[in-house]
């Protein structure tokens, strides 16, 4: 998969570099002080990825740079539309190699037509701009690039039934939502399930979630609140995420019923 250098980057990637060479270490020994792979490390160097927070603190402490490193991290996230954490789950969709979401109330965003997306940014600030709207419409649309390209991520959707029902915006925006969804399953880029409303005690109750799984690092999570993504990294946590998640498949509608169910809710919106 193509890994392209993000220009918000370029600056900590040069001071990463820099300060490791000061110190003549390779990247698999920066990458051992940090507690990280030595792949992130040249993902850094590359400007493809940014440290987290902790991260540009532990490297601070690391080089003694008296927090050029978290300012560094606080300029490039500031160029970003997107808040730090969502702007690192995005990053992570760019070099997963399989990426697992539930979601509870609406279709994730690599899923999403521009309708919908626009339906959603408009319901949740009711107050933006016109132009506002149209540039996180515009930058949610690039993200879907991943889906198009040779290498992509293998995606296991799970939905909440509620997802599929809720009509979001107007009937022509959910009819055309769900046709897409079903194309996407059809053209085998995600895998779908969804969990039926008649499971009492549905697992997910804790909301939604994507687990990325890497080739070259261990698995993290990012999980969603009002203002933003958290990132969990922690092991224990991480692999908690993905037992929750393989219970939530479990209880959820295999891949056809689910298919068969997403297109039984878009003839009822021909009704």
């Amino acid at each position: 998969m193509a890994r392209e250098p993000k220009p918000e980057y370029k600056k900590i990637a040069a001071e990463v570099r820099k300060r490791r060479k000061s110190r003549g270490w390779s990247q698999s020994r920066l990458a051992e002080h940090v507690n990280v792979s030595a792949s992130l490390v040249s993902y850094w160097e590359l400007a493809v990825h940014a440290p987290q927070l902790k991260e540009a603190r532990r490297l601070d402490e690391l080089f003694g740079t008296s927090g050029v490193f978290a300012q560094l991290w606080s300029k490039s996230n500031s160029e970003s539309i997107y808040p730090a954490g969502s702007q690192n789950a995005i990053d992570f969709e760019r070099t997963a190699v399989e990426i697992r979401e539930f979601h509870t109330t609406l279709v994730p965003g690599l899923l999403q037509t521009p309708r919908y997306a626009r339906a959603i940014f408009k319901a949740g600030r009711p107050w933006a701009s016109a132009s506002s709207l149209e540039q996180k419409v515009e930058s949610r649309l690039r993200r879907q690039s991943v889906l198009e390209v040779e290498e992509r991520p293998l995606l296991w959707i799970v939905l909440d039934e509620i997802v599929i029902r809720r009509v979001l915006g107007d009937v022509a925006t959910m009819k055309e939502q769900l046709d897409h969804l079903l194309h996407l399953v059809t053209e085998g880029i995600i895998c779908l399930q969804v969990v039926p409303l008649s499971l009492r005690l549905p697992p997910g109750l804790s909301g939604p979630f994507r687990v990325f799984v890497f080739s070259d690092r261990p698995m993290v999570v990012a999980s969603e609140y009002v203002a933003d993504d958290m990132i969990i990294d922690d092991d224990e946590q991480v692999r908690e995420c993905a037992t929750l998640f393989g219970a939530i498949q479990a209880g959820a509608l295999s891949t056809s019923d689910s298919f068969q169910l997403v297109q039984q809710v878009r003839g009822e919106l021909d009704d």
